[in-house]
């Protein structure tokens, strides 16, 4: 034998059904297994953050938040994910990825359940597609919802003329690709058109990426300007909206650039994960400084750490005492809505104010109002 015989290169003889042999190499056969193992391995961590995402998606969102479109549209994209994930697993389970049937090209061996797999698992990425598009549409309405009519109105046309044309973009390579799978065509045929929908893809999340940064910029810009510097839902949702769109849009970009053709899965996988992530992760922080809220989401009732007993809450804020006092003054108010005969009592004798306030002061100080007055230019 030859000094230099590579035997991880050499390769195997094959014969087909009539006899015919044929030759493959062992380094092909390994790509082949490679493919199929980090496929694999990619769309079960996928599978299983979806399932995750949706038992916390349903166990964090309040009961009166589960009647929105967004809740049940976020929800359907992660079922709808788990599904197109899950057929992509069982496609590797199938008579399609064979040795035989791979190097030979010879689809004898599979089956009817092999064909509705992968026809489903199609059915479902366009579906998902669908879902995204749709909830992309109503969050811009929702985030531009204090624009002028007509801006709001231009607005609508112009993301669903993107997303409608994605859409149709994609239900167009889905009809070319349950007819690929039928007949036991070459799919590679095709690929200019499947190369158009994630090119669609991403320039439709693109688009949406602006809106969504603008406009949230412009608010936590003003929000500033008001004093309002603490992390509120509009930083929350600005976050989420920039980690939502741009890293689906780096990984698609990545895909054209890079041979690792695991990452085009990724991408709708990505968005169905952080627009309801983006959701729960708003709705927490607005629901922070409530400590005391007569609504439970299903978590709190699980672990009946919704229950508060009813008693009087109390505000308590401190002030700066005078210059002689090492301590500082501790002002107490009940807090409790006046109702009208209440507050008409109130102005009518300024005696009772401070009953009706109940304001009880721990040290002497002084209380100064100043109230303007209009004057006639």
């Amino acid at each position: 034998m030859a000094s230099n015989f590579d035997p991880w290169n050499q390769t195997i003889t094959f014969r087909l059904e009539d006899g015919t042999p044929f030759d493959i190499s062992v380094d092909y056969l390994d790509g082949i297994l490679q493919y199929s193992i980090r496929a694999c391995v990619n769309y079960a961590a996928q599978l299983g953050a979806s399932v995750i995402l949706f038992v916390i998606l349903v166990l964090l969102t309040r009961a009166e938040k589960r009647a929105s479109c967004l809740f049940w549209l976020n929800s359907l994209a992660l079922l709808l994910n788990f599904a197109r994930l899950l057929c992509d697993v069982l496609f590797f389970t199938g008579n399609f990825v064979r040795i035989y049937t791979l190097i030979s090209a010879d689809e004898s061996r599979v089956t009817a359940s092999d064909l509705a797999t992968s026809i489903v698992g199609a059915i479902m990425t366009a579906l998902l597609l669908t879902t995204i598009e749709i909830s992309l549409v109503l969050q811009v309405q929702v985030v531009c919802s204090n624009l002028r009519r007509i801006y709001r109105r231009a607005l609508l046309c112009v993301s669903a003329v993107v997303a409608t044309a994605t859409i149709a973009i994609r239900y167009s390579l889905l009809a070319v690709n349950i007819r690929a799978i039928l007949e036991f065509s070459d799919p590679t045929t095709y690929n200019w058109l499947e190369s158009l929908a994630t090119v669609a893809l991403t320039i439709s999340i693109c688009y949406f990426c602006v809106i969504f940064v603008t406009k949230l910029g412009f608010a936590i810009r003003l929000r500033r300007k008001l004093g309002l510097s603490e992390l509120g839902p509009m930083k929350v949702v600005f976050i989420m909206g920039c980690q939502t769109l741009v890293i689906p849009v780096i990984v698609s970009i990545t895909h054209y650039v890079s041979d690792v053709p695991e990452l085009q899965t990724n991408v709708l996988t990505i968005v169905a994960l952080s627009l309801p992530l983006s959701s729960i992760w708003a709705g927490t922080t607005i629901d922070k400084p409530v400590t005391h809220s007569n609504v439970r989401n299903l978590w709190q009732i699980l672990s009946f750490s919704g229950y508060r007993p009813k008693q009087s809450t109390y505000i308590a804020t401190t002030t700066t005492a005078t210059t002689n006092a090492k301590q500082c003054t501790h002002c107490y108010s009940e807090s409790r809505l006046l109702t009208e005969k209440e507050s008409g009592r109130n102005n009518d004798t300024s005696s009772k104010s401070s009953s009706q306030y109940g304001i009880a002061v721990e040290h002497d100080i002084s209380v100064r109002s100043a109230r303007r007055e209009s004057f006639d230019v």
